[in-house]
């Protein structure tokens, strides 16, 4: 399938709709979840995007599986630094690109502090590159 093609082709089945990837995600899971959350377990598998959980998410426990999962990409560097020298704080384009659904908590400086311990009062935001390359899985050895 081309790329231009792959995020809005309708081809897959969901409680009787054929919808495509697009339409799952901004008409099904954000505006009925509401969650901002979700833009770091939703995945595009593109390296630039948060890492595929090794298990499905769970109703259950999702609460737990989705804060574990915004916990991961505040902890690396990939996504998410603060540079002290220059007090540049470096945020995931997803941040960038959703932003109205991180403005309840204050816009990206104030959902990234939820997770980043001792940032100054007014740090500069600066952008991460995304790397649209393929999150292809290492060799086996």
């Amino acid at each position: 399938m081309p790329d231009a093609e792959r995020w809005k082709a309708e081809r897959w089945t969901l409680g009787g709709r054929t919808l495509s990837l697009d339409a799952l995600e901004h008409r099904e899971i954000r505006p009925n979840f509401r969650e901002a959350r979700v833009h770091f377990a939703l995945v595009c598998a593109a390296r630039g995007c948060p890492p595929l959980r090794a298990e499905a998410y769970d109703g259950a426990r999702l609460n737990e599986q989705l804060e574990d999962q915004t916990r991961l990409v505040h902890a690396d560097p990939r996504w998410c630094r603060y540079d002290g020298a220059s007090k540049t704080l470096y945020l995931t384009r997803l941040y960038l690109w959703y932003k109205g659904d991180f403005e309840p908590a204050g816009g990206s400086l104030g959902y990234a502090r939820m997770y980043l311990k001792g940032l100054p009062e007014d740090p500069r935001i600066a952008w991460l590159e995304y790397d649209w390359a393929l999150n292809e899985a290492p060799p086996k050895p």
